[in-house]
């Protein structure tokens, strides 16, 4: 039987018989004469004091905290910003100590990132449930209305988002993030705004495709500005509607409205770019 990776070292096999314990570990095993290490999770009984139990445990609890570390931590940075926010700050709001902070993320820098790449991975996880997504190839196959149900579907995630209804912490952080930028910025463009923007850039290429690349890109940007427009100015907007938060369908109105006044914008483009060529 193959030996556990704790004892390898000493060449003490799995299954011997040590008086209840591993010689190189010093953990228990299944008492009443069982010879089958219970590392594995092999024939387990409730009245047997296991190893494999008491890792369990101690594993369930590490991500028990881990879990509120990461919840504290996005409130307060999007309360308070990567800078107005100190590693003794989260770990208050966690309940508990800071040495359970550096321990589990190492640095704030890196609990920051851990945050937001958990709010990346919800926009990912809405663009495929809302069939938002597609490789190059795929975008090639579309016709002219599907694509513009795709670029309409991705400016409605990002819309729930920044304004919801209610608005979540992904337009907050990064609202933050770009008026006061951390260190984290360079990851954050890399690993996702460079990505997504990238994404609308080969729905925009493939829609309109008399535009060329420098163009295209300016056209993503301006779509993307009016969107993040009803996130950075909310207060005064709300106001001027006489309203506490933006209505429900709200969103999916004004997602409308971006869609076809940027589309329109880049079917004028296109247009004067089809007459210059024609006279060059």
């Amino acid at each position: 039987m193959a030996a556990h990776p704790q004892c390898k070292p000493q060449g003490v096999a799995c299954g011997d018989r040590l008086g209840g314990r591993h010689a190189a570990c010093g953990w228990r095993v299944a008492p009443i004469g069982r010879t089958a290490c219970l590392h594995d999770g092999e024939g387990l009984a409730p009245a047997w004091n296991i190893c494999l139990k008491q890792s369990f445990m101690k594993a369930t609890r590490a991500r028990a905290t881990r879990d509120r570390l990461l919840a504290a931590a996005a409130a307060l940075f999007a309360e308070r910003g990567f800078h107005g926010t100190t590693i003794r700050d989260i770990a208050a709001r966690a309940k508990v100590n800071v040495a359970a902070g550096n321990y589990h993320y190492g640095s704030k820098k890196a609990l920051y990132l851990a945050v937001l790449r958990a709010q990346f991975a919800e926009v990912r996880a809405r663009l495929a449930a809302r069939g938002a997504t597609g490789s190059p190839a795929e975008l090639a196959r579309l016709g002219r209305p599907a694509l513009i149900d795709l670029l309409r579907a991705r400016i409605k995630v990002m819309l729930d988002l920044l304004i919801g209804p209610p608005p979540g912490l992904h337009g907050t952080l990064m609202q933050r993030e770009m008026c006061d930028p951390s260190e984290a910025l360079p990851v954050i463009v890399e690993e996702f705004i460079r990505p997504v923007t990238g994404e609308m850039e080969e729905i925009v290429a493939h829609l309109v495709p008399a535009l060329d690349r420098r163009t295209v890109e300016r056209c993503v940007f301006s779509t993307a500005a009016q969107a993040y427009f009803y996130r950075s100015v909310m207060p005064a907007m709300l106001l001027m509607l006489g309203e506490p938060a933006y209505p429900r369908g709200f969103s999916r109105e004004l997602a409308e409205h971006v869609a076809e006044f940027s589309l329109g914008g880049m079917e004028r483009l296109a247009a004067a770019t089809r007459r210059v060529r024609r006279t060059a």
